[in-house]
């Protein structure tokens, strides 16, 4: 469905929040890619040397979520409605990487980011925005 009436404030920043959200992602990526620049890093999280292995999942995990929140906030934007259970599947999965992001400094931007968008997101006017009465 694509709405014919104005887009709600809500939805708005949700758009603006997703758009947010993929550049913390994408911090993510030039955190880890540094990382795994420095041999021997040892973070205290882990208490000895991490392998390189993690840097490169994370940083390519991360890549991920930011290709898929640039096109969720289009979706958003647009209304589709698809972007109803989008939003809340990946804001869910962003939250869960957030808490693993907390020692490289963009965990905690994460996590207040996706409870925001979660938040936003199931809010009457917004569901109604996607087509979805309830």
């Amino acid at each position: 469905m694509t709405p014919t009436g104005t887009r709600p404030p809500a939805v708005t920043l949700l758009g603006v929040l997703a758009y947010l959200t993929a550049v913390v992602e994408m911090l993510s990526v030039v955190a880890s890619l540094i990382l795994l620049a420095r041999p021997g890093q040892v973070q205290i999280l882990f208490g000895q040397a991490v392998s390189d292995w993690y840097w490169i999942i994370t940083a390519a995990l991360s890549a991920v979520l930011f290709v898929g929140y640039i096109w969720l906030g289009r979706m958003i934007l647009a209304g589709a409605d698809l972007a109803w259970p989008v939003v809340n599947l990946l804001a869910g999965i962003n939250l869960v990487f957030g808490v693993l992001y907390l020692f490289q400094g963009t965990g905690w931007a994460n996590v207040i980011l996706s409870a925001l968008v979660l938040v936003l997101n199931n809010l009457r006017g917004v569901r109604e925005w996607y087509g979805d009465p309830r």
